[in-house]
């Protein structure tokens, strides 16, 4: 309130200093929780992050002695992630040490564990906080004269727990400060649950990092205890680095045994795979001095399927061989080798096919450390080639499946054009009169819904107006000349009709012989007299229809909108009265309802 000379009364003047105590109060608010949402991203320890979230409780209120604890409920336990008290030491509260798991019970009836059980703020001195307690109260650490803790919460659920308290100053904390704790509270939980969840997060990675880097170190060592050279691990990397690659088979299989060539002695090298549910073998791929490719074929009781049947490496002399096929397991055709080693190809514990070398040379027999490389090798093609299958399959799925989806969306395109045009045609010929093709009734009520709607909305003042038609004598035209005869007619009415009214205005046929005419954004109304008079003027010609020359007349009755027209209806009805005293007074006339009672131009 102003006294005299600009003076702000003493009442005014303290209202206006609580407004800015608010506002100030509001924006401290507001600055503490952007800087708790932005701890929990910072690159802080933990320990550093309590202590500038301690820090900004300071700034909201007296926090001299704060702690934080979180609480876990499914373990019962609570562990102090930081506590700061100029009475009490740390140890007073719990012999364990800070962040360490304390069973809740070690707390029990303490204000601590109170206002977990509870899940709701306490507040006072200990005395008015034990009387409102619902049991026995054992206050821990020095005596506070003023203590206020607020359980953090987690829709109803407690996950911890704030505490400030003064041990010189009673009444220190009110309602507010409850209440600003509170909200606080919720922000500082989210904190550190995001930082919580970064931790384990990161500690997961190392976890993981660890293991392996374990399994990788565990790898090497394998590789350096079969004292494979540099050529060796060069030759397994082209090798595993060819099995990750998405390009056609027989170029994979040639670049294995080229890779395998410069490890061992492979110029005769096979790789055959199971077709048929397994009652066939095909030869991939098939390299041999001596004898030409293989076709595909049967199972039966060669050495490719010896291997198939054990599910096993399988390492052969010549001796062994003959003794082999001496005692009926196996059948030789073609040249003997004089060493052959063959091994499954297993991916997933299925069997895929065999990979073999073969030698028919005395100086060169293939040893077992040379089954334990080719057995690698073998994972290496096993794996690239169950995957390449699962591909082929995929991509052959996925075409079938876009080829399908485009059909079926050209369907459903078709559809929806077709339900769209029968949609069309069927709002055409419900809101258009189906003699005439111009708009009916409900076309012409529905024009002026739409332009009251945007009376309404978008504060248009430009006017509109109804004409209201009527052919004069078309009943004498009917009886005279036949109803086909009047259909054309009307017909005609309507061609002309067109004629005369331009965009936006708006013909309507309304029923029998009574037309309408919609005219938007007039400002006077000798706009709409104007066009009245030029669809007069275009029934000065006969209707020429059949040899038959008809001269036609119409009545016109104008009404334009004003703040006093509520409904569309009323508007047609002074459209409607004031064509009736055009007709009562002659033929092609047209007549103002708001001015009934001017004479007509001449011949109107």
């Amino acid at each position: 309130m102003t006294l005299g000379d600009g003076v702000v009364s003493s009442s005014a003047y303290q209202a206006l200093l609580d407004k800015v105590s608010e506002l100030e109060k509001a924006e401290r608010v507001q600055r503490a929780l952007y800087a708790i949402s932005e701890l929990a991203g910072a690159q802080l320890e933990m320990s550093e992050m309590l202590s500038r979230l301690h820090g900004i409780i300071s700034e909201l209120m007296y926090a001299d002695n704060f702690f934080i604890a979180r609480y876990d409920h499914d373990s019962q336990q609570v562990r102090f992630l930081y506590f700061a008290d100029v009475a009490t030491p740390f140890s007073d509260v719990t012999p364990a040490g800070m962040d360490a798991p304390i069973p809740l019970d070690e707390l029990e009836y303490s204000l601590t564990w109170y206002t977990i059980r509870l899940g709701k703020p306490l507040r006072g001195t200990l005395d008015k906080i034990g009387a409102e307690l619902p049991g026995e109260f054992r206050p821990l650490g020095v005596t506070p004269k003023d203590w206020l803790g607020v359980p953090m919460l987690e829709g109803s659920q407690v996950h911890g727990i704030l505490v400030v308290q003064h041990y010189e100053e009673a009444a220190v904390y009110g309602p507010d400060d409850q209440a600003l704790l509170s909200f606080v509270a919720s922000h500082i939980l989210t904190t550190l649950q995001r930082r919580e969840n970064l931790e384990n997060l990161e500690r997961a990675v190392a976890l993981r990092t660890r293991e392996l880097a374990e399994a990788n170190t565990k790898l090497l060592r394998e590789i350096a205890q079969r004292k494979r050279n540099e050529l060796i691990q060069r030759a397994l990397y082209h090798i595993a680095e060819q099995a990750s690659d998405t390009g056609r088979e027989k170029d994979f299989y040639r670049t294995i045994h080229y890779q395998l060539g410069s490890l061992l002695y492979a110029d005769n090298f096979f790789i055959a795979l199971l077709v048929d549910d397994g009652k066939a073998i095909d030869f991939a791929y098939y390299a041999n001095d001596y004898d030409p490719p293989s076709p595909k074929r049967r199972l039966r009781d060669g050495l490719t399927e010896h291997v198939l049947r054990l599910g096993e490496d399988v390492l052969l002399d010549e001796r062994q061989i003959a003794a082999l096929e001496a005692e009926g397991s196996i059948a030789i055709t073609g040249r003997r080798p004089h060493s052959w080693l063959g091994v499954p190809l297993r991916c997933e514990g299925r069997v895929l096919g065999v990979m073999a070398v073969q030698s028919y040379r005395d100086d060169t027999l293939y040893q077992r450390e040379d089954s334990e490389l080719l057995r690698f090798v073998s994972s290496q093609i096993a794996s690239s080639l169950e995957r390449k299958r699962a591909l082929a399959s995929l991509r052959e799925a996925k075409a079938t499946l876009e080829l399908r989806v485009r059909e079926r969306t050209w369907e459903l395109e078709k559809e929806i054009a077709t339900r769209k045009g029968v949609e069309q045609q069927l709002k055409h010929e419900v809101m258009h009169d189906h003699l005439t093709g111009l708009p009916n009734r409900a076309h012409l009520l529905e024009r002026l819904e739409q332009l009251s709607v945007r009376r309404e909305e978008d504060g248009e003042r430009r006017g509109f107006a109804i004409m209201f038609l009527d052919v004069d004598s078309f009943k004498a035209i009917n009886d005279e000349h036949g109803h086909i005869m009047g259909d054309m007619v009307l017909r005609e009415i309507a061609e002309r009709l067109k004629y005369s009214v331009r965009p936006p205005g708006l013909a309507a046929r309304l029923s029998g012989d009574e037309f309408a005419i919609l005219l938007e954004g007039i400002e006077h109304d000798d706009e709409a007299v104007s066009v009245a008079t030029r669809f007069l003027r275009t029934l000065e010609s006969p209707v020429l229809l059949g040899g038959i020359s008809l001269d036609v007349a119409v009545s016109i009755g104008i009404a334009t909108h004003d703040e006093t027209v509520i409904m569309h209806s009323d508007l047609l009805g002074r459209a409607d009265k004031a064509m009736y005293q055009a007709k009562s007074e002659g033929r092609s006339l047209y007549r103002l309802y708001a001015s009934s009672s001017e004479t007509p131009p001449e011949n109107y």
